[in-house]
């Protein structure tokens, strides 16, 4: 049997991929990759996202503002995110989530109001969602039990109690 990979978190819009894109990203399926998910990050990386679904088609899209982008928004943030998600190749709302990592993040109650308006668009546009959550653990999970979205936490770090919890509410969970 043929082992295929779905990679359902990717970055591709990146500028580091650049001088090379269209040669690793039309490789891939020779490579055994089947699908990949490229996420939004901010505005930019969210009309990359769809352009990399439009091109190539093993690519889907997903759109979303991540905590480190969240200050600063403008007022129809939500209606481009909604347009934007409306479109047939994006499959899922991210990344979005917490990240209290970092001092020159976004303050906290603005990553919060973000994180909890995306995930009331994903739940009324029944789309899953891609958390990110870093030294956030408790208010992530405020927010995902307040409004049980479907989706996945990438890059989990947390404790064994708040992945059973995770699961518990449905939710998948990325490693790595």
């Amino acid at each position: 049997m043929e082992k295929l990979i779905f990679d359902s978190h990717a970055h591709y819009d990146d500028e580091a991929f650049s001088p090379d894109r269209d040669e690793l990203l039309s490789s891939l399926p020779g490579r055994g990759v089947c699908n990949v998910v490229n996420m939004g990050a901010d505005f930019a990386g969210c009309t990359d996202s769809i352009a990399l679904a439009e091109r190539y088609p093993y690519f889907y899209a997903a759109v979303g503002i991540h905590p480190e982008c969240a200050d600063g928004l403008p007022a129809d943030y939500l209606g481009r995110l909604e347009r934007w998600a409306k479109h047939p190749k994006v499959v899922a709302i991210g990344e979005i989530g917490l990240d209290y990592h970092f001092e020159d993040m976004a303050p906290r109650e603005v990553q919060r109001r973000v994180f909890e308006e995306q995930l009331l668009l994903a739940n009324r546009l029944k789309l899953p969602v891609v958390v990110h959550d870093r030294d956030a653990h408790g208010d992530t999970m405020e927010l995902l039990k307040k409004h049980h979205p479907r989706g996945a936490v990438h890059c989990f770090s947390g404790s064994v109690e708040m992945m059973r919890e995770l699961l518990r509410l449905g939710m998948y969970i990325g490693i790595g």
